[in-house]
């Protein structure tokens, strides 16, 4: 049973550490956590010109929330190179696992919100 946040900033907070795991088809576990505005506005610097690329940014942001595979914890990527280096690592395996992770953190964050609300309105 989780408690009660006291403070719209302690709900940020603790939205901001939420990990979400799922195992890719190679059996590697691949960790993820979601990116705030300021981690995806780095991402973006350091991409440069790529940046532009939609395709070539959904990859490099779904490398950047990898925090772990298996027990090797990863940084987020400060450059294009980090990046492409997350994204070796990963291959399309690694990359499809993180997608679905990144969806069930969205889903709880969904969840989560929608029982705010209700809470709210009682």
């Amino acid at each position: 049973m989780s408690k009660a946040k006291d403070t719209p900033s302690e709900s940020i907070a603790e939205a901001a550490n939420t990990t979400d795991w799922a195992m890719d088809t190679r059996g590697r576990r691949i960790t993820v956590s979601k990116l705030d505005a300021l981690q995806y506005y780095r991402l973006a610097k350091a991409m440069g010109a790529v940046s532009s690329n939609q395709a070539a940014m959904d990859f490099a942001m779904i490398a950047a929330t990898v925090r772990k595979i298996d027990a090797t914890k990863f940084p987020i990527p400060s450059t294009e190179r980090d990046v492409e280096f997350m994204i070796q690592q990963l291959g399309f395996e690694g990359i499809n696992a993180a997608g679905v992770a990144l969806e069930k953190l969205n889903r709880q964050d969904e969840e989560a919100k929608k029982a705010e609300e209700e809470a709210a309105k009682n």
